[in-house]
């Protein structure tokens, strides 16, 4: 089916995720962004971090119960960040 066709795309890792996650860039080959998520996790990113992460593709952050089911064209830089917070 051509709508499942696996883009390249580029992983990036910000703030903790960076220092705790793995690498903190690498590619994989991914249809969505929960895909690119999973193949993250294989590489050693620490799922429980991911899941607290704000997304962003091509700098435009995802939002909202849909933002794993986006796609992803080749090309595509997926990033990942820690809120942090203070006091």
């Amino acid at each position: 089916m051509a709508g499942n066709i696996k883009s390249m795309i580029t992983v990036r890792l910000f703030g903790l995720l960076s220092t705790y996650g793995g690498p903190m860039r690498f590619e994989v080959e991914a249809v969505t962004v929960r895909d690119a998520l999973r193949h993250a996790a294989e590489m050693g990113v620490d799922k429980r971090l991911v899941n607290g992460a704000l997304i962003f593709v091509n700098g435009q952050q995802l939002t909202g119960i849909t933002r794993l089911r986006r796609r992803l064209c080749g090309g595509d830089e997926l990033a990942l960040l820690l809120p942090t917070g203070g006091g």
